[in-house]
């Protein structure tokens, strides 16, 4: 239902009052937390929602910076912390996004990621169908690693499947191939790669062989040897991952050592290749210089001090000790439902519970609303004006676009950084640079943020969209210590020395799709039994094998909990798959997830190729 008016608790209840009053609560309890128990008493979580609003994103942030606390939490600990932390170590900077070439790449390569249905995985695939038709065209070729036979590996080239949580093993028996057979791109890794970490990475890959991969993988060796020969044969390749494998235990050593691939064949910052995007608007590449000094973890959580803490932000699988602790006594939640998307779902009801604050702006009521101290409605997309702010380095182009607002905004409802804007002012914040002020509009922010674009505000509004070349080179000449890429960073080679105790042994895993009306814990109503319902996919032999029909409900089971799910079958899918839909309310896979089964470099809860139970329900 959607949110129309502000709203406080009142006790048990729930009750509509003016924005004055509202705003006015909850600062006066945010300044008094603060003023108990200090700055990091006080949260925020920036969620998806907000990273598809670039002025409500954007004073979230600056909410968070000003207030000055360290109790910032964001959904890139949950799906994708690999990706900044594999960009840190291995460039000195966390915000390197590889973007496909995809006029110039000849290969293309998909790992755990359905563009058909999810558009795309940090590169954002306008009309996926075409686009990947045109990538398997020949004598282009594109290749699908997935544990099941999706949408867009009917598509493809070729595809594998391999078991979950196995990707790993695929790259480093490409990288062990490109040592033994060849395929280096020696003129690229002289200039930009050590000897002694070619060196380092040949000796530690040395017993990948194919018939080890294979083992590991599940693969048959003449899918894997007509991978790696593809690789070879085109030169260059173009690698993006998806959370099938980013929320693996795996994730960290599938992402380095497909950064690795690329460096190895010259791929990266090089046309055919991958180019790292700067951001239409955020230009990252005229005020980002190198960071000679090696990467340092910093202190993480006081109630989790074993989790490891890279960027500006704590793990999500943080937050229920530190409220449990005392250490978080209010959170701000920035369009988002921690009730779906964190682990332990009951614990983490109990913790929210516990706030002396819990402030919510979004635009329909979800579960965490239902706990809310305080409730603020915000505009929904087609009611304010808006540009790619915060995704704009995830275009597949060097674009930008501009999108009017279409409807008016009905009941009380605000712009979120308006909200933000008044959160500040009640702490004692200026949250607004000058000229903007609170009275200023929807546009006047957009034009703000959009201060440093490649193209002036006024040409992008009349435009619509703008899109430049792809921008090559400045990393390797601008980034990079020295112009070189650190291929062995210690971190990674102790996991992948401990690659047995990161893959789940054998037996049935789960893993987590994507559904076309769904993004992450963001529904629209659906019809019981229609495509779209939240259905398990398991394989016709392994449903056999345990008496389950197409149709049956059953219970599928971890170690942290179980829930009740309708089932279908196919056999496309690897036969150790229990193929899960994520983000569901009442079939929530979060259920059987922990906030202890964590990786040990990121703090990323274990989402995908976890261990599992299954049975009928009798």
């Amino acid at each position: 239902m959607r949110i129309l008016s502000p709203r406080m608790r009142h006790g048990a209840s729930f009750q509509s009052t003016s924005w004055d009053k509202a705003l006015g609560d909850a600062s006066e309890r945010l300044r008094a937390i603060i003023s108990e128990s200090g700055v990091d008493a006080v949260g925020t979580y920036l969620a998806t929602a907000s990273s598809f609003d670039a002025a409500g994103r954007w004073a979230a942030e600056r909410l968070t910076r000003v207030m000055g606390t360290r109790s910032k939490y964001t959904p890139t600990s949950i799906d994708t912390p690999c990706k900044p932390l594999i960009s840190q170590l291995m460039s000195g900077f966390p915000g390197l996004v590889p973007v496909l070439d995809d006029k110039l790449c000849t290969l293309s390569v998909f790992v755990g990621c359905n563009p058909v249905v999810s558009h795309g995985h940090l590169n954002a695939l306008p009309d996926p169908v075409v686009r990947l038709r045109e990538l398997a065209m020949s004598p282009k070729e594109l290749w699908v690693i997935d544990s099941r036979v999706s949408e867009s590996s009917r598509l493809a080239t070729k595809y594998l499947v391999p078991r979950p949580g196995s990707d790993f093993a695929i790259f480093a028996y490409v990288i062990h191939e490109l040592f033994s057979i060849g395929g280096i791109n020696r003129e690229y890794v002289s200039a930009h790669a050590d000897e002694a970490d070619l060196n380092s990475l040949k000796g530690l890959l040395s017993e990948w062989t194919l018939e080890h991969a294979s083992a590991v993988t599940g693969c048959e060796p003449e899918e894997l040897r007509e991978f790696s020969a593809a690789i070879r044969r085109h030169g260059k390749a173009a690698i993006q991952t998806g959370t099938g494998s980013t929320m693996s235990g795996a994730a960290n050593l599938t992402e380095w050592l497909i950064w690795v691939t690329h460096i190895l064949t010259g791929s990266y910052d090089s046309p055919g290749g991958m180019w790292f995007h700067p951001g239409f608007i955020r230009q990252l590449h005229t005020r980002i210089s190198a960071n000679a000094k090696q990467p340092q973890r910093k202190l993480g959580p006081r109630s989790r001090p074993e989790l490891p803490v890279w960027g500006d932000e704590f793990p999500c699988s943080a937050m229920a000790d530190e409220i449990e602790a005392g250490n978080l006594r209010a959170l701000i939640v920035f369009g988002g439902n921690p009730l779906s998307a964190f682990p332990n779902t009951a614990r983490m009801r109990r913790a929210l519970q516990q706030l002396d604050a819990l402030i919510v702006l979004d635009v329909v009521e979800t579960e965490t609303t239902s706990l809310a101290s305080h409730l603020f409605p915000t505009k929904g997309q087609l009611e304010r004006a808006d540009i790619p702010y915060f995704v704009d380095q995830f275009n597949l182009d060097n674009s930008t676009q501009f999108t009017p607002a279409i409807v008016e905004p009905t009941g009380e409802i605000r712009s979120m950084w308006w909200v933000a804007a008044k959160l500040a002012d009640g702490l004692g914040h200026n949250l607004l640079p000058a000229p903007l002020t609170a009275e200023s509009s929807d546009l006047d922010v957009l034009g703000f943020i959009a201060g440093r674009a490649a193209a002036p505000f006024e040409e992008i509004q009349q435009s619509g969209y703008i899109a430049h070349a792809p921008i090559f080179g400045w990393v390797l000449n601008q980034i990079l210590p020295g112009g070189k890429w650190r291929l062995v960073p210690d971190e990674l080679v102790g996991q992948f020395n401990d690659w047995r105790q990161i893959t789940a042994p054998q037996g049935l895993l789960i893993t987590n799709r994507r559904q076309p009306k769904h993004l992450n814990s963001q529904h629209i109503p659906h019809r019981s039994g229609s495509s779209d319902s939240p259905l398990a996919i398991i394989n016709s032999s392994t449903a056999q094998n345990l008496g389950i029909k197409s149709g049956d409900d059953v219970i599928v089971s971890t170690e942290n909990g179980e829930l009740r799910i309708a089932v279908t079958l196919s056999d496309d899918l690897h036969a150790d798959v229990i193929s899960l839909p994520h983000g569901w309310r009442d079939v929530n896979v979060s259920m059987l997830t922990s906030e202890r089964d964590v990786d040990p470099l990121t703090g990323m809860v274990i989402q995908t190729a976890l261990a599992a139970r299954l049975r009928p329900v009798n």
